[in-house]
């Protein structure tokens, strides 16, 4: 039995806590805003509705006070946006044990975002962050104290920063997610993530659509034309891959898209069916969507990053983020997550792979810092 403390109150928050609990460990789960709270007190617990482990999910608490929800904690599940990582570090940094493990799911490189920020913050660091390349759990609320999770995670890519400690991290958390696997460092982990890849392609090529109401991008929303703008991204994502030498798998979404290939992907065998079948990603979209703010303006700015890293081209990509600056009306390149937006654009790609390695005990640390 691990204790876990899972930070948010969406989807993937509501599906982790209920699962976990159902699965024998000690949850507790925590969202800033306490009258949220009272429908998961009331109902004595979250019902996850899924394939396999499914009921009602009693917690141990659930808390607007992020003191109590984390201490005592041995894992911290951070299935928030990566939007929120900076504030939530700043939040975390006086509440953190240096035996805990935060993980984020997924992380979009949060994991050396929240290391920055902590200790920018003066706060204790933790044994690691750890971060997923993507969700575990495909998930929707559907009521107040109610998830439906009609897709798992078949293959859970990982990594840990600082990586030097990724055995003894990855041990604790495949505990939780069998699924894991274990990734190079917390950037190979990153540019596993699909949603960069597809979401974006997927909003834009439909905006119209999406502008007229409920809408499934990814039933009616997956054109030919979507699909060869996801494939030419893809591509690039598993380009970058390539030149920064990590190794396959690569997770390409043809894994996704073609059912022969699908036991290789992320999310396995008849995933894709079960996601339109549900109906519940019929739903309405805007400009303000975590497929935006996340995926493109944090995500697509990362790839973009270290694609150019190691001189790989990647005009889909940058095409996408121009089009999008046009949309939002703000600079998206070089912003977000780009490596050189966080403190590595001067450093060596040598010192990058090193420093991802060693973390806060690396002589570069005090440099990124600043």
């Amino acid at each position: 039995m691990i204790r876990v403390t899972v930070l948010g109150g969406g989807n993937g928050a509501y599906a982790t806590a209920a699962d976990l609990s159902l699965a024998g460990h000690q949850v507790r789960l925590w969202r800033r805003a306490e009258a949220e709270l009272k429908a998961v007190r009331a109902a004595g617990g979250i019902t996850l509705i899924a394939e396999g482990r499914q009921g009602k999910a009693s917690l141990a608490a659930a808390t607007a006070d992020l003191g109590e929800a984390v201490t005592g904690a041995d894992v911290i599940v951070v299935p928030l946006p990566a939007t929120t990582h900076e504030e939530l570090a700043r939040r975390l940094a006086p509440h953190l044990g240096e035996r805990q493990i935060v993980l984020l799911t997924p992380g979009t490189f949060g994991a050396y975002v929240m290391a920055r920020e902590i200790a920018r913050a003066g706060g204790t660091l933790p044994l690691a962050f750890a971060e997923t390349g993507t969700l575990p759990y495909l998930a929707r609320k559907t009521g107040p104290a109610e998830v439906r999770a009609p897709v798992r995670a078949a293959n859970l890519p990982a990594g840990v920063f600082p990586a030097s400690r990724s055995k003894e991290a990855l041990g604790r958390i495949a505990e939780l997610f069998p699924a894991v696997r274990p990734s190079a460092d917390v950037l190979d982990a990153a540019l596993t993530n699909a949603g960069p890849v597809i979401h974006p392609p997927l909003v834009l090529i439909n905006a119209g659509a999406i502008d007229r109401g409920h809408f499934d991008i990814h039933a009616a929303g997956t054109t030919a034309s979507a699909r060869k703008l996801i494939d030419a991204a893809d591509a690039e994502r598993v380009a970058a891959r390539q030149g920064w030498s990590y190794p396959a798998p690569h997770y390409e979404l043809q894994t996704y898209y073609d059912e022969a290939r699908a036991a290789e992907g992320l999310y396995g065998t008849g995933a894709r069916a079960k996601l339109t079948a549900s109906g519940l990603w019929n739903e309405t979209l805007d400009f303000e969507h975590r497929y935006v703010r996340e995926d493109v303006v944090l995500g697509l700015s990362l790839l973009e990053s270290a694609a150019r890293t190691v001189s790989v081209a990647s005009p889909a990509v940058s095409g996408l983020l121009l089009v999008f600056e046009a949309v939002l009306g703000q600079r998206l390149s070089g912003r977000g997550r780009a490596l050189e937006h966080l403190g590595l654009g001067d450093l060596l790609l040598r010192e990058i792979r090193a420093l991802l390695n060693d973390g806060w005990r690396s002589r570069l640390w005090d440099r990124v810092l600043r």
